[in-house]
Formats: C-alpha cells, structure tokens, sequence
C-alpha cells in the first residue's frame, strides 16, 4: 500500500507528551451519542504515471483543506462524512520518462462517508494518547489540466489517449490518525490518509499514444509533448502510462476536532430547563 511510504512521517507526532492531552470532565466525555465537528489543512503527494513514489528528492507536494462531521457511535467506533477540497500536480521532469515532457495539475473536490476505529477506547484510563483508523468510500471529481503556451488548458474534453473517461470516479481512502493536545472541547489531531482513486485518469495519463491523425491541433498537441523539448513524436501505440497500478493521493493534515455535544450536555441541557 503506498500510504505505508508516509507512516514514518506520523511517528513524529509520537515526541509530544502525555502532559498535552488534557482531563475532560464528565459533561464533554465522548461517550457513545457525541456529536464532533473535524476540520483539517494538510499537504498533498500525488502518486500516479507522472511522478516516481520513490523519489523523495521532488515530492511534488500540494494543499488539502477538508471539513467533517462525525458521530461516535460506541466507544471504540466512530461514523465520519467529510468533504475535501485537494490540489496535485505531477510532472515527468525529473524522472526517468523526462524525454515525454508531460505534466498536470489538478484542483479537485472529493466526499466520503466510513468509519474511524480507535485502538482502545476513548474512556481507557491505560492510554493517554488513542491512535485510530480510518477507512471509508466516496468520490472525486477531477478536472486535469496542462499549462500550454502560458495558458491552463482542460485536458478531459480533449481525449488525449482517444478516450472519454469517466471524470467522477470512486475513491477508497484509509489512513491512520493520532491525538496531539485536548482541551475541554477542542482537540488537535495530526492524520495521514491515502486516497485510492478507481481511475487511471487522475493525471489524463494511462496506457499508449493515439493515432493523433484525427485529433484537433490543440488536442495532438498536449497529447504528445515531446516535440516542445525537440524530440521526435511518438508513434500511436507506444508506451504513454502504466495501466497496471490506478493513480491516488496522500494527504497528510492537521485537524482540529470540535465537540459539539455529547449525551451528558444534553442531560445537563435537558435537567437545567426543568
């Protein structure tokens, strides 16, 4: 699983102290029937046919900022909905395909509803900071453009490989997350997650080169870039991306955690109006 290349970066949040998380009192405990608000800014990696996973030299990183709102459903299990606004870009300069000349970027929307499963919990006297998991489904839509002759050019309508793909493709996004201070109602997590995107298509990179023959002169050309950097095009049917493995993306965010209510403040809401 690519998300594994980014662990090491959660285990930094691993040096703060337990003296961070503060005592809640029982009024804002989440028990099972809290209701919490999560909104989080992050950075983005983009994996896919443009960019070399291993290549810790030019990340290529990006910006996230994303909203959700949860509901623990018992003490260990909690239901999350979020949306997510992300920008990837990706280029082959740099890499070991650098003689294609092709690059993207992508300013992307994306929901998802699943779950978050803390590893003990959230009332464990024994554990002061509560790691969890996340998993869950959704959508993007993507909209991959070029910039050509100092323009930023829409890449989908143009069917560079000669195909109309699809541009609202499913997403599989799993992660894990870790508190890093409490207050009374407040928390801030640090939560790495990976997006796994059910299209080759996030970067409009995917299999061969089309017979450019039938193609618009703007459409050949962001097809085939290599004769901007002076080499000779490729012919249809050659190598353009790699089929065998669907693109994603990372984000790695800090949030912060707003609880809105919880089973005990609305017995106290309740017994106070009596």
């Amino acid at each position: 699983m690519r998300f594994l290349w980014h662990f090491p970066l959660l285990l930094t949040c691993l040096v703060c102290g337990p003296d961070l998380l503060a005592q809640r009192s029982e009024i804002w405990r989440e028990k099972a029937g809290t209701w919490l608000l999560n909104v989080g800014v992050g950075t983005t990696r983009y994996l896919g046919d443009l960019n070399e996973q291993s290549d810790l030299g030019h990340l290529r990183l990006g910006t996230a900022i994303n909203v959700a709102v949860a509901y623990r459903y018992s003490p260990q299990l909690t239901l999350r909905t979020e949306a997510q606004l992300y920008y990837i870009w990706g280029t082959q300069k740099n890499t070991h395909l650098a003689y294609n000349n092709l690059s993207f970027h992508s300013l992307n929307p994306d929901i998802w509803a699943g779950v978050q499963w803390d590893f003990w919990p959230a009332d464990d006297q024994n554990h002061v900071i509560i790691p969890y998991a996340l998993a869950g489904l959704g959508l993007t839509y993507i909209t991959p453009k070029a910039t050509y002759k100092g323009q930023s050019i829409s890449l989908a309508p143009l069917h560079t490989e000669g195909i109309a793909y699809t541009r609202l493709p499913l997403i599989l996004r799993y992660g894990l997350g870790v508190p890093i201070i409490a207050t009374e109602r407040l928390k801030w997590h640090l939560e790495g997650a990976y997006t796994h995107v059910f299209s080759d298509y996030l970067d409009d990179v995917s299999s061969v080169y089309p017979d450019r023959q039938g193609m618009t002169p703007l459409a050949a050309a962001l097809s085939d870039r290599r004769p901007e950097i002076g080499q000779t095009p490729n012919p249809g049917g050659a190598q353009r991306g790699n089929k065998s493995w669907r693109d994603g993306y990372f984000v790695l965010s800090a949030r912060l955690i707003f609880v809105i209510t919880t089973p005990s403040r609305r017995n106290y809401g309740r017994s106070f109006h009596r």
